[in-house]
């Protein structure tokens, strides 16, 4: 059955450039994560935009949040990862996202291209030159990189018609690093419970509006970025890297 399931996903991915995984995570697991982000997001720190004390917006998530690096081997997403990635997956970078109750925003169409990699590394013209973001060195690596990488958005909140729901292109992935916006991709907004997770390829077209006037909704969002393997082309390395697989771990 398992294999079945797999080979549904693999196919959807595939086609379509995402999944949406329903019911990952309980309602006690969702509450434990909330309580975890938020004190975790807390402060003063450079990487953690906020708005009024709201936090919206957090980046370098695996270093102010540790434990956010094993959520990936959670019993119902671990197997599906690496079904889609690989026995060599691991999770490469971490971000928050949040629409606060009168604090919300958008973002227009784009495909997410940068990655995270170790100072010093060795630079290579296919790889654009690294820059800082908040003290890690991003940059955009060739097309193969982001195209074996798969993201998981594990929905804290509800993604309603309300909160800013995500909007994406099917097929989209497939045009490489090239945004095309024509009658080619049809636009397709989702919607979800809290605890379901999206899986998308970070060559997926999408974009996202603004929580509707009087919303009191969050939209709290942990995005976790998996990479197929554990070392880039030519030298390149990541600024850190998480297998899924361990000795220690159970499926």
């Amino acid at each position: 059955m398992q294999e079945t399931e797999h080979t549904r996903l693999l196919e959807t991915i595939r086609e379509t450039g995402y999944a949406m995984l329903t019911g990952v995570f309980s309602e006690s697991e969702l509450v434990d994560l909330r309580e975890q982000s938020g004190q975790a997001f807390r402060g003063e720190e450079e990487s953690i935009r906020q708005r009024s004390g709201a936090v919206y917006a957090a980046r370098n998530v695996l270093t102010h949040w540790p434990e956010a690096r094993g959520i990936g081997r959670h019993p119902q997403l671990k197997s599906r990862l690496i079904a889609v990635l690989g026995e060599q997956c691991g999770l490469v970078r971490g971000l928050f996202f949040d629409k606060p109750p009168e604090q919300t925003w958008s973002l227009p169409w784009h495909k997410d291209l940068l990655i995270a990699v170790r100072e010093g590394a060795r630079h290579s013209p296919r790889y654009s030159p690294p820059r800082p973001r908040l003290g890690v060195p991003h940059t955009e690596p060739p097309v193969e990189v982001l195209e074996n990488m798969l993201t998981a958005r594990i929905h804290l909140d509800s993604m309603t018609a309300h909160n800013g729901p995500l909007e994406v292109q099917p097929g989209s992935h497939r045009s490489g690093k090239r945004l095309e916006l024509g009658a080619e991709f049809r636009p397709v907004t989702l919607h979800c419970r809290a605890g379901d997770v999206l899986l998308m390829r970070p060559l997926l077209a999408h974009a996202s509006g603004k929580s509707l006037p009087g919303c009191q909704e969050h939209r709290r969002i942990l995005h976790l970025e998996f990479a197929a393997e554990p070392h880039l082309p030519e030298g390149v390395e990541w600024w850190e890297y998480y297998p899924l697989r361990e000795a220690t771990s159970v499926d």
